[in-house]
């Protein structure tokens, strides 16, 4: 299979799920500048700190099934077989995710004190995991079955009814504001909706075939994903948690809060890594060969970072403009923007070089890169946050992803070559630190004049990019078979 003809499919399956999450990351983004001017630093911080907690809870209770499967699905012959590796993935999740909500319940009173946060946040917190856990495999199959249209239904309404209820909550809760229960209680409901629309597809999926052999054969493919997903969650959220209880207190939760409010407007990129990965994740893993997969790996990673540069060029040319999505209390912190991207920028390369060692089952390699980047990112964070504060976290999210990053693609070349085109991928981020660059030129000019000349760098980005790629060819030869 040639490999445009791979881009082309890989590009129209991004495409599909790219619009449903576009579609749910806006309206939940809505949420982002609502939140920053109803709500001090502090209380902000505190809600960030148990949204640092959740994909962490989530990566365990999952155990890595989800992504395993994807890989099992493709090898199963049957509706049987499909059947009795959903019923046996989904109950293997559900009753993780059911014996976590009990020991919480015991957990609760001394954990909320140990983080100073309100017993009933903690509480909430938990339900909302154990939802969003039953409903991991349920999304996960409807991902393989290639459902777009239910599964954009699903995500669109859960994020409806969760910026709905948050703006309900704290329009007319007296003294919402100052707790961040309610984003979690609105996100709650949301999640219980979501879980509800996902049960007619789910219904049809369940069969009375629970194979405890099927689940370990799983279990050896998926373990090493779940090893390696809590090291990654770790290594991007383990920050807010070291600034909460490393800095001084009286301003732990006021600076969390800042770093968070501007990591919200840096998720702009990583909204675009999940909207692929959503696309690329179960095309990747469907079965091609080695060769179909090495080439159409090296031109998915060329492009994502062509368009990922751009996306940082955006962000950053125009700061000043994207600074307006927070309150006017945590712009402080705009400084770390282009950092917080380009951190993102790299972890969405990173994922560009983790299908082959998923492709090839070598999924234990995932332990040993994301494990390496959890002790960067906890050693830079201890070293730097007491004296730089949230500077520091910064800094140790970009090193810590270019470890990571350098790592795979040794490890890569070594085990599973793939011919990725550093010259092209070193041009295109020489371009953008250059035009990066130039933007400071800029600064001191008025808005006007400042705002047209970034996007006319912006503008020679992107004309170079195009030329460099398609030379002589007109755009309609880059989807002819």
């Amino acid at each position: 299979m040639a490999a445009a003809h791979l881009l082309r499919k890989l590009a129209s399956q991004t495409a599909v799920y790219g619009i449903s999450a576009i579609l749910a990351k806006f309206l939940n983004y809505l949420l982002t500048p609502y939140l920053t001017r109803i709500m001090s630093d502090d209380i902000y911080g505190q809600v960030n700190l148990l949204y640092g907690i959740i994909p962490f809870a989530n990566v365990v209770l999952t155990m890595g099934l989800a992504t395993g499967y994807f890989r099992y699905a493709a090898k199963c012959r049957t509706l049987g077989d499909k059947r009795q590796l959903f019923t046996t993935t989904w109950g293997a999740v559900t009753l993780m995710a059911l014996l976590f909500g009990a020991v919480m319940a015991f957990c609760n009173g001394s954990l909320a004190e140990m983080m100073r946060l309100a017993p009933e946040c903690i509480a909430v917190m938990t339900a909302l995991i154990v939802v969003d856990n039953i409903a991991a495999i349920p999304l996960a199959a409807l991902r393989e079955q290639g459902k777009a249209v239910y599964y954009t239904v699903v995500n669109v309404s859960g994020v409806l009814v969760n910026v709905g209820c948050c703006i309900l909550f704290y329009t007319y809760i007296p003294g919402a504001t100052g707790n961040p229960v309610w984003v979690l209680a609105a996100n709650l409901v949301a999640s219980t909706v979501s879980l509800l629309l996902l049960l007619p597809n789910t219904l049809k999926l369940v069969s009375g075939a629970f194979s405890p052999k099927l689940l370990r054969s799983i279990f050896t493919y998926s373990i090493p994903l779940m090893m390696a997903g809590i090291m990654g969650v770790s290594g991007d959220f383990i920050d807010r948690q070291l600034i909460y209880f490393m800095l001084p207190e009286d301003i732990a939760g006021a600076q969390l809060g800042i770093y968070t409010a501007v990591a919200k407007i840096a998720a702009l990129l990583m909204i675009f890594r999940q909207i692929y990965t959503l696309g690329a994740e179960p095309f990747f893993l469907q079965g091609f060969s080695k060769e179909d997969f090495r080439a159409a790996n090296a031109s998915a990673t060329k492009y994502f970072t062509i368009a990922g540069i751009a996306i940082f060029l955006v962000l950053s040319l125009f700061s000043r403009e994207f600074a307006y999505i927070v309150g006017s209390d945590f712009r402080s912190g705009m400084g770390v923007l282009p950092l917080l991207l380009l951190a993102n920028l790299f972890a969405g390369i990173l994922v560009n070089l983790s299908f082959w060692y998923k492709a090839a089952d070598k999924t234990r390699i995932a332990i040993y890169i994301t494990g390496l980047g959890v002790v960067i990112t906890v050693i830079i964070n201890v070293l730097l946050i007491p004296s730089m504060g949230y500077h520091g976290a910064a800094v140790a999210r970009v090193v810590s992803m270019l470890l990571m990053v350098v790592v795979s693609y040794f490890l890569c070349q070594k085990y599973f070559p793939v011919p990725f085109d550093l010259r092209r991928i070193g041009f295109y981020f020489l371009l953008g630190g250059a035009i990066f660059g130039l933007s400071y030129a800029t600064a001191l000019l008025p808005d006007g004049v400042r705002m047209a000349l970034n996007f006319l760098l912006l503008l020679i980005y992107l004309l170079v990019a195009f030329k460099v790629e398609m030379g002589n060819r007109r755009l309609s030869a880059l989807w002819k078979k």
